[in-house]
């Protein structure tokens, strides 16, 4: 199941990231929405899509750190089962 890890060690290994493509994608995406919904006065509208967009960024990176937890789990038991 975790055969890529193998025959590496913890330092070897690095957390998931967001492509920096994606990121400024999504900045110009919302710097458009805020523009368009200040132009017609939909102010809340502006707020309650910066608060989405950090509930969803943030369950993200709630999800990649249960999985690193999981992940070293599984490795502290592997290396626990070598010995």
């Amino acid at each position: 199941m975790y055969t890529f890890l193998e025959n590496r060690d913890m330092s070897g290994w690095s957390p998931p990231t967001i492509p920096q493509k994606w990121f400024i994608g999504i900045g110009v995406l919302y710097g458009l929405l805020v523009v368009y919904l200040f132009l017609t006065q939909h102010i809340t509208s502006i707020i309650w899509l910066g608060i989405l967009l950090g509930v969803l960024y943030l369950s993200w990176r709630f999800v990649a750190a249960v999985e690193a937890i999981a992940d070293a789990l599984q490795r502290i038991a592997d290396q626990q089962e070598q010995n």
